[in-house]
Formats: C-alpha cells, structure tokens, sequence
C-alpha cells in the first residue's frame, strides 16, 4: 500500500464555447496566471474591466488581494455564460493566481487549490487539522514527501468546509476525509460541526476526489449525493484559455448558487 494520497488523472482541454453540463457531470476549469486579464476576441472590453465587480472587491483589507479577486469574479462570471440557461452550482478557488472553478447542475460543491511551493509549518498543521485516522497514514510519509502531503490534506479540509458552507470554522481534526488512500475518492460522515452549524447540513455524508492538476499543485474537489445510485460523478476538465467564442455572451441567465469562499489562513 502507497501512503501518498492518491490522485485523479483528468485530461485538462482548452474550450472556448458553449457547453452541456450533463445531470451527473461535475466540470472543473483552471485559469492560469495571466490568462484571464487578457483581451478576448468576441467578447466586450467592458467585461475584462469589471463592471460591477469592481466595487465589490475595493472593500478588502488587503489591497493586493483585490485585482486577484477581481479577476476571479469577472472569470466566473463569463464562465456561467457558457452555460446559458442551465441551473448551476460552483464553488472556486484561488492560490498563487491561478484559479480553479467547479460547476454542478445537481450537487452541492466545494473546491480548492494550492499551488506548489507553500510555505506551511507541517508539524503545526498535522496536529491542528488531521485526524487521529489521518495523522497515522501521513505519518508514513517519507519526511521529503510531508510538505506536498500537507498540502494535499490542507485542500481535502477546505473543500469540505466550503461544501457545507462553514468554511474552516470547524473541527477539522475531528473530521477523517479518507476510507483507502490509494483511492483517490472517498466517502465520509458529516462531522467536526459546531451546533450553530449543525442545521446548515441537509445530508448527512459527504464524497470527494482528489485532483491530479496539470501544474505542480494539490486540489480536492467535494460533493454530496442527491442520487444513491451514484456516489461520484463524471468529472470533465477545461483549460482556461484560448479565444472566447462570439457566440458567448456576457450576461447569463443561468441560476447559480454558491457555497462560501474562505481565504486560507495557517
């Protein structure tokens, strides 16, 4: 047995049009640093200035926090247009700019990413965030593996918190997100909540699947299951680049929900 998480290996295509997002499909879409700030044919200048967006993101504390965040926004926004007139629910992250989206026309979701290298203290994190289960497959990583590991468990544990729309205020090491880690999908109980968030929850299991990305990087991708029938959806995967098609417009009418976005903190 491997005590390395293992990953999902998906094939990651450029697309630039309008898509189907199948019943049971789960579409996940990275954007790669400096793609999203460039202009697009076909598609309104306006739209890459932020619009409405702007104000939005002019609030943060952190200045340097607000053109990422802009771009995230105005990203997904053209995203939902693809998918025009379908009822969607996503979740998104973003880390060291690059950005990861997921979008379900029937599941709950949370998403996250972190980019390689990370400065973490592992130690600490082990301790604050892994369960006892947990912390015994960890510790059977070689100490040069340790590093990327955590960071792996890190994105399990927030994706989890952005599915049930708490985001890392719970307790994660009294959560265990892992059955077998030489599968790369697993299925868990709802646990670590505090009581004032305990009616959040309309399901009482949770699915997930680790993602292999096609730059150095950890990523999980979190779900319930509205059909018994099946667990995991089909997983597709999209490149955030290229022209956008003519064909795509700027407003959507898509019906979206979200579940929150939380910033990592160590």
């Amino acid at each position: 047995m491997s005590w390395e998480l293992a990953k999902k290996r998906l094939s990651w295509s450029p697309a630039f049009q309008g898509l189907e997002l199948a019943l049971d499909e789960v579409h996940l879409w990275l954007a790669c640093p400096g793609r999203i700030a460039e202009p697009r044919s076909g598609y309104p200048a306006c739209a890459w200035s932020g619009g409405r967006e702007r104000p939005r993101v002019s609030g943060l504390s952190d200045r340097r926090q607000q053109e990422p965040n802009l771009e995230a926004r105005v990203a997904l926004k053209i995203l939902i247009g693809f998918y025009t007139g379908q009822r969607l629910q996503f979740s998104y992250s973003m880390s060291s700019g690059y950005l990861l989206y997921a979008f379900s026309r029937n599941r709950e979701l949370g998403v996250d990413i972190e980019i390689h290298p990370r400065d973490v203290h592992v130690q600490r994190l082990r301790k604050r965030i892994l369960s006892k289960q947990e912390r015994e497959y960890f510790d059977r990583l070689p100490g040069p593996q340790q590093h990327s590991g955590m960071l792996d468990w890190w994105t399990r544990k927030e994706a989890y918190g952005k599915l049930l729309g708490v985001g890392i205020r719970y307790n994660m090491n009294k959560t265990t997100l892992v059955q077998d880690p030489d599968s790369f999908c697993w299925k868990s109980p709802v646990s670590g909540l505090f009581e004032n968030s305990l009616g959040r929850v309309g399901f009482d299991h949770v699915y997930g699947t680790q993602i292999e990305l096609p730059t150095d990087g950890s990523a999980a991708l979190m779900y319930n299951s509205p059909n018994p029938d099946r667990s995991h959806p089909n997983i597709k995967a999209f490149n955030f680049a290229g022209s956008i098609s003519a064909a795509t417009g700027p407003e959507s009418k898509s019906r979206v929900r979200t579940r929150c976005q939380i910033p990592l903190r160590y």
